[in-house]
């Protein structure tokens, strides 16, 4: 039988129950330690074990291996009456959170793959994403060294914008103690993937001192793939085509702002070259200290819907290897939504010295929250 476009087998997915355990503090002996958000390679809707296996011997057994191996990191099997071979359980770690989900088999094949599932963090404080090495399954493409990404790249192995929109809109203003589950399509080399999310956001005081002011609202996720009839999408626009082709000789560059946070979260061109952005050696705000005023005044004016339009003369961003490349910023306002289009106009460069040390943490936004006292 011919592969699906996903890369997978088509009965790769049968008799697999993948387990999210994010939640902080787990659920405990009061109940069961983690929902079930997709079965048999479809996405189900945070659904209790018992619901989703049927039988309530297999659901105990279920239940107390997921609690075993969201506690120790470790893959368990184990024989239990009613099925024909031995219910297994199958560890999802995470970059920071030692099990991200549980992946259980309870069907007849002892020797079945699991699922391709992978755990990630995404940081409201550092505006990043936190992968661990099983990404490189779930994309299709060679391991990466970096296991960090910022905001803007998730577009880059995106097959559906609108759908990569979704996702970011929801961890950029996720608050601790909330869920969000949905579905990207992934580009992959064999074709495009659908990547369910499940996310569940918490406030993470792990990297708090006495010299920080802030504490970090962390989102742990899941990302599983799905059977290739889960998600259909149309792909890149003929719009989105002509955008990167009308600049692809350009030096102007042009990208998605989210005024609340007053950060880049998609650029619809290729990037400003050779920019030190925000989250890729440190936390400094790529621009200018004493342009970073002018430039969250004017986005916060739009925000406020005061102007539609804004140009922004003469704005320095750090550049890799040292001194300034100046621009022109002009930005508009997208209809009904949070984010401007602003369009980066190179005009020269500056050698001048940079004030700012790589220890400062730059303009937070809207977050990240202040430690409680």
């Amino acid at each position: 039988m011919a592969r699906q476009a996903t890369g997978a087998a088509p009965d790769a997915h049968d008799g697999w129950i993948v387990v999210e355990t994010l939640a902080e503090p787990p659920d405990g002996d009061a109940g069961p330690v983690g929902t079930v958000v997709a079965k048999d390679g479809r996405a189900k809707d945070w659904t209790a074990l018992s619901r989703a296996v049927g039988s309530k011997r297999i659901a105990d057994a279920a239940r107390a291996m997921t609690a075993f191996v969201a506690a120790s990191g470790e893959d368990a099997a184990e024989t239990v009456p009613g099925l024909h071979g031995p219910l297994r359980a199958v560890a999802v770690p995470g970059p920071r959170k030692a099990v991200h989900g549980v992946m259980l088999y309870a069907g007849d094949d002892s020797d079945a793959p699991p699922p391709l599932v992978v755990g990630y963090d995404w940081s409201s404080s550092r505006r990043q994403f936190a992968f661990t090495p099983g990404i490189a399954g779930v994309t299709g493409r060679e391991p990466a060294s970096k296991l960090a990404a910022p905001a803007f790249e998730l577009f880059d192995h995106a097959d559906d914008a609108d759908s990569a929109m979704y996702l970011l809109v929801a961890l950029l203003d996720a608050e601790p103690g909330t869920r969000w589950d949905g579905t990207v399509a992934l580009r992959t080399p064999r074709g495009a993937r659908p990547l369910r999310n499940a996310v569940r956001t918490v406030l993470d005081t792990s990297s708090a001192d006495d010299a920080s002011r802030y504490v970090d609202t962390v989102s742990h996720a899941l990302a599983i793939s799905l059977r290739a009839d889960e998600l259909v999408v149309a792909g890149p626009s003929v719009e989105a085509f002509a955008l990167r082709s009308l600049t692809r000789n350009s030096p102007t560059a042009i990208a998605l702002i989210d005024t609340e946070r007053v950060r880049v979260v998609r650029w619809l061109t290729d990037p400003v070259e050779n920019i030190l952005w925000k989250g890729q050696v440190d936390q400094r705000d790529t621009p200018h200290p004493s342009d970073i005023a002018r430039i969250v005044s004017a986005y916060r004016q739009m925000h406020e819907w005061a102007d539609h339009r804004t140009e922004i003369p003469g704005v320095r961003l750090r550049r890799v290897d040292g001194g300034w490349t100046v621009v022109d910023l002009r930005a508009t306002r997208v209809p009904g939504q949070r984010f401007l289009m602003v369009e980066f106009q190179p005009v020269g460069f500056s050698d001048e010295d940079d004030p700012v040390p790589p220890t400062d943490t730059g303009y937070p936004g809207r977050g990240p929250r202040r430690r409680s006292s």
